[in-house]
């Protein structure tokens, strides 16, 4: 439904700390950021719980991932032909010699050498894109890679030529084609330079990167068409619009899984408008928009249910639905809005709706069993109230709707009761309050909990009256 990385861009001349060649690389006790290096803020604790033992073996990935990854070209040079047969070239170079005799260079010095293992389709990435690969990083003589997306099972997405990664990556990347699988050597200068990045990168490594890409978003087309006036955006083709929101929406993705929530939310309502405010010239460009719309409105929800907002998780579900009734991660979003706010019974009917086209969702399964576990609770904390406060010492008595509410102290109490457990359930944003209330009572709750700071909403359903007991969206 839904690390520092070691590949970061280095300039040997960023760093202002002292290196002795012939001294042993030290462990940190705590990661820097590039930032920190390079605008001299950065502090250099050494960790000197360190074992410093020579015979102390780093492991980073699970042993039986890494012979997925292990790389033999890295110590013979031995490598495949198209055939399937092997090659093995004379002695007297090392592996990378050996395979950069089978590369190209790609780079005017030479210093980014590249085989395509695999074709790719479509154009290449366009300048400043917004990329997503996978990749095994390797240095000469490890069989083992340094660092793998694959293992780490989540693929690296970075924009080109912003500095995210080492300026060999960037190089690499930019002359890819969608789904294409190819090596790259990449000399020290465009990797980790002289000092590396101990304990994993000696200094002066030339590295082996074998690359996917899976997708890119042109980054370049969402600057421009912002940079455009209303009346000029207006008058783009689709084509452009729709180029424009789907990188915009790639980095709400990207915000979102980095936990930054209100950014990611602020790329979605940006893609809404660029999509709601363009001219469709046919159906197939219609069923193009809303299908984008539909991905906007499903990620609004989750962020809402993220943030406890489920009033907009609610509004945004029911936009996802407009569009598509039978869409599940819009109906599970919607129900989950509404478990929060204590709606139970529509809840269930849309946790169920959505089993029913997933009916082998986990998601959707837990969230049933904690809606059943909430309303048995709530059904305990209703009768337990019911029967304190509704009993034969509370009979209803005459009054007016305005002014104190007419009602026993042992009413007023069991309110305060129900209205202080309310304010300190943290999971809870609204209750519903018990049936068949009379106007007195309702006074009463209305007051108390204004008192609080509290809302108590109403709403008619099958006849009668439904009261809520809610916290304001600032809560």
């Amino acid at each position: 439904m839904d690390n520092i990385d070691p590949v970061k861009s280095v300039e040997d001349e960023d760093y202002e700390c002292e290196y002795e060649e012939e001294e042993k690389p030290v462990r940190l006790k705590e990661a820097i950021s590039i930032q920190d290096v390079i605008s001299d803020s950065a502090i250099f604790e050494v960790n000197m719980d360190y074992a410093e033992e020579e015979d102390l073996q780093l492991t980073y990935f699970n042993k039986e991932e890494l012979l997925r990854c292990s790389n033999s070209h890295c110590i013979d040079g031995y490598e495949d032909d198209e055939n399937g047969s092997g090659e093995k070239f004379p002695p007297g170079k090392t592996p990378f010699e050996i395979l950069a005799l089978k590369m190209v260079s790609i780079s005017d010095d030479g210093k980014v050498k590249k085989k395509e293992m695999k074709s790719g389709y479509g154009s290449v990435v366009p300048e400043g894109a917004y990329v997503i690969v996978h990749y095994n990083a390797y240095i000469e003589y490890g069989d083992e890679p340094y660092d793998s997306t694959w293992l780490r099972g989540n693929p690296k997405k970075f924009r080109l030529n912003r500095n995210h990664v080492i300026p060999g990556l960037d190089v690499a990347v930019s002359t890819m084609k969608k789904g294409e699988h190819s090596r790259f050597l990449i000399h020290p200068d465009m990797g980790f330079g002289k000092y590396g990045c101990p304990p994993r990168i000696p200094g002066n490594a030339e590295l082996l990167f074998d690359i996917e890409l899976i997708n890119f978003q042109d980054a370049a087309a969402a600057e421009a068409f912002e940079a455009l006036s209303l009346d000029e955006r207006e008058k783009q083709d689709f084509a452009v619009i729709l180029k424009a929101a789907q990188a915009e929406h790639l980095v709400g993705n990207d915000l979102f899984k980095s936990g930054k929530i209100n950014a990611a939310i602020t790329k979605y309502k940006k893609v809404e408008k660029f999509l709601e405010k363009c001219h469709l010239k046919d159906s197939n460009e219609e069923e193009q928009q809303q299908k984008q719309l539909l991905k906007v409105y499903v990620n609004l929800s989750v962020c809402y249910n993220k943030q406890k907002k489920p009033e907009l998780a609610c509004i945004a579900s029911k936009e996802a639905l407009r569009i598509d009734p039978k869409s599940a991660k819009a109906l599970f979003n919607f129900g989950k809005a509404l478990l929060t706010l204590s709606d139970y019974r529509q809840a269930r009917h849309l946790f169920l709706q959505a089993q029913k086209i997933q009916p082998d969702n986990p998601e959707i399964t837990e969230e049933l069993k904690k809606l059943n576990k909430k309303q048995e609770t709530y059904n305990k904390e209703i009768k337990s109230f019911s029967q304190r406060a509704f009993n034969s010492s509370n009979q209803p008595t005459k009054g007016t709707t305005t002014g104190k509410a007419e009602v026993t102290e042992k009413f007023q109490e069991e309110v305060v009761a129900l209205i202080t457990e309310f304010m300190n359930d943290s999971e809870k944003n609204q209750i519903t309050l018990p049936p068949h209330l009379t106007a007195q009572e309702e006074l009463c709750i209305r007051q108390k909990a204004g008192e609080k700071g509290l809302i108590v909403r109403s709403c008619e359903q099958r006849g009668e009256m439904q009261f809520y007991l809610s916290k304001p969206e600032q809560w």
